[in-house]
């Protein structure tokens, strides 16, 4: 039981890190609002007057306000600032700001009026990095706009090394993504021939996984593309895991909860090892005997990770995920359960999770494969019955309406795949899409379009997303985008 002072410190380190996201969503807004509106616009004015509220309230009990980037994530006054789906997008806007600049502290000080606040948001929102030592030409400019009461500091040496070039990072990516594909092969067979399972080697890759989601969600994201259709009890856990983890961390799960839903998710199929592949391949209807043998593998998984001999390395909720990861919200699904209430928060993520992956897989028994468009639409009918409505909302917001690796027909006629979402609401419909047709069908290894941002500025209009297509039916692999992208151009014409 927690002492009265332990209690004292934990509700006031709550209430800082409170304050913390209060200013870091206001601060966002009002940086978004400066690289809009002039100086003087009543808009910026009431966004600016509202972070001054939240930086004086912190003021009068601390003796500064300091946010600090430390590990790809955001403190304030040392206490960790946790988000959710509603500030996720402030953190990434605020701190991919902070590295552009080499800022590793912004500091404000008693004694700051609201003009000088105002003033510096303006100059921070629209002043660009300069190529050479950004921080120091930045802190240089700065002084010349007498502010005393604003402080900065410069990126931590090892944080920036923790932060790999892009290419760097997506071929790390990629290696990781292959090799645990390899791992849980090497687990598989290890089991079967009742072997010790190397868990801290899971450990080290989810904890490596976790640094690359960090890094580009949206090439993780991509990667689970990759579609490995004679492994695919393989291929899928390492698409599942991947999903999920970029759903934990969109819904502010840490670094430790990420590695263990990881983990979680890594093995959720692993009970599939005691089903025959016969029957897990088969390509005709199931008899009602092969479906209740198939509708095992829940349970098979939770005893499987039981008798690991290195259980005490497994996350207890490893073992909620391998049973209940076919169950529905309204608890329908396998297995039957009784005198249940709820399912385990990461049970129901990799659920939304191992179902997106499995419908937009081609599979021997099933005659359609759905796009990724009609199988987020398919679950969207299916919210609040077999789905967590607010974690379907996130996971839409993660993939987009239109799904990373989606393939789509523009209103030019050129076909393309969405290669990243936006985040705002109003820009859902208008994803980055890579162009791998022109006008006239012709296969190109065409550039990278916002469809947010006009073809020409004489005419002012923006191509058009008018439909999802079926790779399959173009004979496209959509994984070789993703794959290629650290090799060499993935359509050549």
């Amino acid at each position: 039981m927690l002492s009265q002072q332990e209690n004292y410190m934990a509700v006031d380190s709550s209430n800082l890190a409170k304050k913390g996201q209060d200013i870091l969503v206001r601060l966002t807004s009002s940086m978004k609002t400066a690289q809009i509106y002039e100086l003087n616009n009543l808009t910026l004015i009431k966004q600016v007057n509202i972070l001054f509220m939240f930086i004086q309230d912190a003021l009068q009990n601390e003796s500064e306000a300091k946010l600090q980037l430390r590990e790809n994530t955001l403190f304030f006054n040392s206490v960790r600032i946790k988000y959710d789906f509603a500030t996720y997008e402030s953190f990434k806007f605020l701190a991919a700001e902070f590295k552009k600049k080499e800022i590793g502290v912004i500091s404000f000080d008693p004694g700051l009026i609201e003009d000088e606040l105002k003033a510096f948001i303006v100059f921070f929102a629209n002043t660009p990095e300069a190529e050479d030592h950004p921080f120091e030409v930045f802190q240089k400019q700065l002084k010349t706009q007498k502010m005393d009461h604003v402080f900065l500091e410069k990126l931590h040496p090892f944080e920036k090394l923790s932060t790999l070039e892009e290419k760097d990072a997506k071929k790390l990516a990629q290696k990781v993504f292959f090799k645990s594909i390899t791992h849980l092969q090497e687990v598989f067979e290890r089991e079967k021939e009742q072997k010790r399972v190397h868990l801290k080697t899971t450990r080290r890759l989810m904890q490596s996984i976790v640094n690359l989601i960090i890094q580009d969600e949206t090439f993780m994201v991509g990667l689970s593309n990759i579609k490995n259709y004679d492994e695919y009890t393989l291929n899928h856990s390492i698409n599942v895991c991947v999903l999920s983890m970029c759903l934990g961390r969109r819904l502010g799960l840490d670094k430790h909860e990420l590695m263990e839903l990881g983990i979680a998710s890594f093995f959720h199929d692993i009970g599939k090892l005691e089903i025959p592949k016969e029957i897990l391949d088969k390509p005709g209807r199931l008899t009602i005997q092969e479906r209740e043998i198939i509708e095992r593998h829940p349970h098979l998984g939770a005893e499987i990770l039981v008798r690991l001999k290195e259980f005490s390395y497994l996350p207890v909720r490893a073992l909620y995920v391998a049973l209940e990861h076919h169950l529905r919200l309204d608890l329908s699904g396998y297995p039957k359960v009784w005198k249940k209430n709820s399912i385990n928060l990461y049970s129901q993520i990799v659920e939304i999770c191992d179902f997106f992956d499995a419908v937009t897989t081609d599979r021997p028994y099933r005659k359609r494969t759905f796009t990724r468009y009609e199988a987020l639409s398919m679950m969207l009918e299916k919210s609040g019955e077999e789905f967590n409505p607010h974690l379907l909302k996130i996971f839409t917001n993660m993939v987009g309406v239109y799904p990373i690796g989606s393939l789509v027909a523009l209103d030019t006629g050129e076909i393309g795949i969405v290669s990243e979402v936006h985040s705002d609401v109003s820009s859902l419909l208008q994803p980055k899409v890579k162009l791998i047709t022109d006008s006239q069908g012709n296969k190109i290894d065409g550039e990278t379009v916002d469809l947010r941002i006009p073809q020409s500025e004489k005419t002012g209009s923006t191509r058009k997303i008018i439909k999802s297509l079926n790779p399959q039916e173009y004979n496209i692999r959509i994984s070789d985008y993703f794959v290629a992208e650290v090799e060499q151009p993935a359509f050549a014409t």
